[in-house]
């Protein structure tokens, strides 16, 4: 009977005057801790320089509008905004070899479009695929993708030209992403027949 007794008082819930002063020391120490955490984790992002304070998500979004823009500015024939993606010393080399570096790109690719090599009608539009992108610093990052050059058919209906795989090296210059070069491997030459 007297061990059930000593039992059942150790099992009851411990009253507000009965519980042992460290509990209250221990949630205090656990607060100050995660108090103590937070401060350091704060003043380590501060300490940063802002260059270094890398926004992932950001840069992702305007890594891809760049990609993007290589395509939407060819499509539109906007030779001279094609040239801006490569500021002014980066490099195109274009699926057949040829290069140019900055403005220029834009140039090439305007003789390219005019001399129209394999006769095709418009609209003609680039769809793109497969995007990686890979950051190797605050400032730099590679990217792989690719593409299908829709081109129509005699009745008009949309049919892939042209397949490509693009190898990019991408630099941001004062805040601003740009291809530093962009490599274009020609996958397919032409519709199956």
């Amino acid at each position: 009977m007297i061990g059930e007794s000593m039992m059942a008082s150790h099992n009851r819930p411990l009253s507000p005057e009965r519980k042992p002063r460290h509990h209250g020391l221990a949630a205090r120490f656990r607060r100050s801790a995660a108090l103590r955490l937070a401060v350091l984790l704060a003043s380590l992002g501060a300490a940063l320089p802002v260059a270094a304070q890398r926004n992932e998500a950001a840069d992702r979004a305007e890594i891809h509008a760049l990609l993007m823009a290589y395509g939407a500015t060819l499509d539109a024939r906007d030779f001279e905004g094609f040239g801006k993606l490569f500021g002014t010393d980066g490099v195109y080399v274009a699926g057949g070899g040829r290069e140019a570096k900055g403005p220029a790109a834009g140039e090439m690719m305007r003789q390219v479009f005019a001399a129209n090599p394999d006769g095709v009608g418009e609209p003609n539009f680039h769809l793109f695929y497969n995007e990686v992108v890979t950051f190797d610093g605050p400032d730099r990052a590679h990217a792989t993708s690719m593409s299908l050059w829709m081109v129509p058919d005699e009745k008009k209906r949309p049919i892939a030209l042209l397949s490509g795989r693009y190898e990019d090296q991408l630099v941001r210059k004062d805040g601003k992403w740009l291809f530093a070069r962009r490599v274009v491997k020609a996958i397919t030459n032409g519709p199956a027949k």
